[in-house]
């Protein structure tokens, strides 16, 4: 079983060490800190389940930790519970709005902040659970349609406002309507996934692969310029030639089109990489493809 991770800001030594025995006691993993310069040094670096944050403290109180984690993390990747004295509704209110999900009073009995904690985790995990299947295509992991779409919007829109560059891969693999009419929608389904695994081997981390529907898949790749596109689709290319279903190899036509082109938005953008794919899959099949 994976212990959740708890980080807990308090420049209060006792209060620090009560909490950290008290959650250790009944199973969580727990890192203390005592500065909200320490503890976003610490999400930079490492992965929580949750994170108990005083309000009080010197330099940066727990509101502006608070606000500077939410520019990271969103609500259902991380709750923050507020572990102060200060239950004034002027301070409860000012929490909420820095992105707290809960307070909890030092005075409280601990079967209190234990509740809350254990309910705040378990939320925050079935947010993530139903985000995710959400935005995944069941058959082969990866993302689907429609958070393509969202994703190809938020980039176009990124990128008119603050320059920030980005290119598109679209690309059709050749061979999925055989190799169902010879040997059925498994074997089909088998190449789908092959495709993915040897797509996503070679992609950073920061490019999103997506399902765009049947036979068709998009790669946003943010801070690349064509040149690099082009490098990326060929790779891609290549380790997707190593795919063999039965005696059929696999290949993909695709196009590329780039942030920088001008476009005057993002379907535009998306009808000129498909245009690309076209033309690149004529040239490999003739007029027939």
């Amino acid at each position: 079983m994976v212990e959740e991770k708890i980080l807990i800001v308090d420049d209060n030594a006792e209060v620090l060490e009560k909490t950290q025995g008290l959650l250790t006691q009944v199973g969580y993993s727990v890192v203390p800190c005592t500065s909200g310069e320490e503890a976003l040094d610490i999400l930079n670096r490492e992965r929580f389940d949750l994170v108990l944050l005083d309000i009080n403290m010197p330099s940066l109180n727990g509101y502006e930790v608070c606000l500077r984690i939410r520019q990271v993390f969103a609500l259902d990747d991380l709750p923050i519970i507020f572990l102060t004295s200060r239950e004034d509704s002027d301070s409860v209110t000012k929490g909420f709005h820095a992105g707290a999900s809960d307070f909890v009073s030092k005075s409280a009995l601990f079967d209190v902040l234990l509740a809350r904690v254990n309910v705040h985790i378990r939320l925050s995990r079935t947010l993530r659970f139903l985000r995710d299947i959400s935005l995944t295509d069941d058959l082969t992991g990866c993302y689907n349609r429609r958070h393509g779409m969202y994703s190809l919007r938020e980039w176009f829109a990124r990128s008119k406002r603050y320059g920030t560059p980005f290119s598109m891969i679209y690309f059709d693999l050749n061979g999925l309507k055989t190799i169902n009419d010879k040997y059925g929608h498994q074997a089909g389904d088998l190449l789908l996934r092959s495709v993915v695994t040897s797509c996503k081997k070679l992609l950073r981390e920061s490019d999103l692969l997506f399902r765009m529907g049947g036979d068709e898949f998009m790669v946003l790749c943010p801070d690349t310029d064509k040149r690099g596109a082009f490098i990326c689709a060929e790779r891609m290319l290549e380790a997707v030639k190593g795919v063999t279903i039965v005696d059929q190899s696999v290949s993909f036509a695709y196009g590329i089109a780039h942030s920088s082109e001008d476009y005057k938005d993002m379907d535009e953008m998306l009808h000129s990489a498909d245009t690309s794919m076209y033309e690149c899959k004529k040239k490999m099949h003739g007029d027939k493809g």
